[in-house]
Formats: structure tokens, C-alpha cells, sequence
């Protein structure tokens, strides 16, 4: 599918049509734990989309060539670009056609907090009139069930934004579950929202509001410590290229937006090696 046809098929679905692939994929991600377990011989990972159509359609070709390939996409499909219908109608699409091969976690904006202010439901409004929050609601309930949290051969942790306080283990993430509209639990909250900062070792608290926290090298190093893991893979922030490693290589940040003036990339991950792909 190119990006011509992705525009045509599911930037502009009706009414109906929205609501009923809400449902399908619904139904399919209630099912999901919060944290999945992945054992692909290679994943491609995408970083923060926001409204980026044709990074989504270039990073899906994925499929095309690596048959036994799956993608895991770090959240944020809405809000901010031009194209937000587009994104998160084409990836429910694919994930209710290839559920085990496509995986969309949950970003800080599959909320109503950040749909409120950054355009998500104002589109809604504009498109759908009165009839919004009807098609809103179905959005809402597919955000909810999102997984928030992979584990990639039991050695690389992808999430959307970082680590969190009070997560030591693995299983405190599968213990915090999902479901909520508006996370509250705070092992959700900052899962979503955190960054790493290598001006600390530990936690410290993060401009971007309240509850929100850097975390550092000694933290992120003791977790992965704690639970046999390498690595972490996030996104949440652009960088310059489409990623940056940090944290003496623990961490990855990949974002796939080309929106912020950056040229979009993608982690293609192999066991514990990887590289870097364009997105453009």
C-alpha cells in the first residue's frame, strides 16, 4: 500500500466504518496482557508517529520483506501531524488483520488529557459534528486496552516513554494491567511519560508536569540488571536523525516523525543487534 492509497482507504473513514474497527480491534487488544512477550527472530520498532501517514505506510512495507518479521509501534499515532485519522484507522486495519505480527502500544496521547489540547478530538469534532463522541468513545475504549510494555526475546524492554518509580521488576508492570481511560496507577502514568537524562543517576523530577520524572543511568542499569535484561527502546522525544543512544548504550530512543523537522528513523532489532533505518 502506498501513501496515496492509505489517504484514500482510512483518513476519512465514515462514521460507522470508524466505530465498527474500533470494535474489531477492541476486542482483540482486551485480550493482550500489558506487557507482551515477543520471540520473533527480528522486530522492526517505530518511535512516536503523530499524524506521520507515510512513515507508518514505509515502516508497514516491514512485513513485505521479512515474512517471519514482526513491528512493534511505541505509541503516540495521533495528535499534532496531519494524517492522525489516517495513522491510527491504518493500524487498527492492520493489527485486526495481522494480529500477531502487528503490535500498537499505548503513548501519553491515546489519552483524553493530550487529545483535548494537541487536536486529536478537535479533527473528531470537525469531521463528525455532533456525532463525535460517539466515534470518540470507540477510540477511547481501543486506547484503554493498548498494551503499555514488550519484552523482546526476554532482553530488550520496549515501552513508550521510561522507567518508572516504583517498577523493580518485570512483574510489576504485568501487575499494573490496563484498561483505564486516563491512566492513573503510577507505574502506567510514568511508563508513558518518564525520560532518561544523563545528567542524573537516579530519578529526579521532569518539567513536563507534575508526577513526570527523568530517570538515569543507575536506575535504568539496576532494573535491566534486576531482570536479565540488555536494553530499553523508547520514544516520547524527537532527536535529531530519528534516534539516539544513551545511557553508556542501555537505552534507545527512536522517533519516526518527520512533523519536528527530523529526518524519521525506525530500530530494525535482530537478538541483541540492530541498526537504524530511514522512514523517509
Amino acid at each position: 500500500m502506498d501513501l496515496e492509497e492509505a489517504l484514500e482507504k482510512f483518513d476519512k473513514l465514515g462514521k460507522e466504518e470508524t466505530i465498527n474497527l474500533c470494535e474489531e480491534t477492541y476486542e482483540i487488544l482486551r485480550k493482550e496482557p500489558p506487557l507482551l512477550r515477543l520471540g520473533f527472530e527480528k522486530i522492526l520498532v517505530v518511535g512516536d508517529l503523530h499524524g506521520d501517514l507515510e512513515s507508518c505506510v514505509n515502516a508497514l512495507t516491514y512485513l513485505d520483506k521479512f515474512e517471519e518479521a514482526g513491528i512493534v509501534f511505541l505509541g503516540d499515532y495521533v495528535d499534532r501531524g496531519p494524517y492522525q485519522s489516517g495513522v491510527i484507522n491504518l493500524l487498527l486495519n492492520m493489527k485486526k488483520n495481522n494480529p500477531e505480527k502487528i503490535f500498537i502500544l499505548r503513548g501519553n496521547h491515546e489519552t483524553p488529557s493530550m487529545n483535548f489540547s494537541y487536536g486529536f478530538l478537535n479533527l473528531l469534532i470537525r469531521r463528525f459534528g455532533k456525532e463525535y463522541e460517539e466515534v470518540y468513545d470507540a477510540y477511547l475504549r481501543v486506547f484503554s486496552e493498548m498494551p503499555f510494555t514488550a519484552l523482546f526475546k526476554n532482553s530488550v524492554i520496549l515501552v513508550h516513554g521510561g522507567l518508572a518509580r516504583r517498577v523493580r521488576k518485570i512483574q510489576d508492570l504485568e501487575e499494573a494491567g490496563k484498561g483505564e481511560v486516563e491512566p492513573e496507577d503510577p507505574r502506567i502514568f510514568e511508563t508513558v511519560w518518564n525520560d532518561p537524562s544523563e545528567d542524573i543517576e537516579d530519578f529526579s523530577p521532569n518539567p513536563r508536569g507534575p508526577g513526570i520524572y527523568f530517570f538515569g543511568k543507575n536506575a535504568l542499569q539496576s532494573f535491566l540488571r534486576e531482570n536479565g535484561l540488555k536494553m530499553m527502546v523508547r520514544s516520547h522525544e524527537p532527536v535529531a536523525g530519528g534516534y539516539r543512544i544513551l545511557l553508556q548504550g542501555s537505552l534507545i530512543t527512536v522517533f519516526s516523525c518527520r512533523f519536528y523537522g527530523i529526518e524519521p528513523a525506525a530500530l530494525d532489532l535482530r537478538n541483541e543487534e540492530y541498526s537504524f533505518i530511514s522512514l523517509h
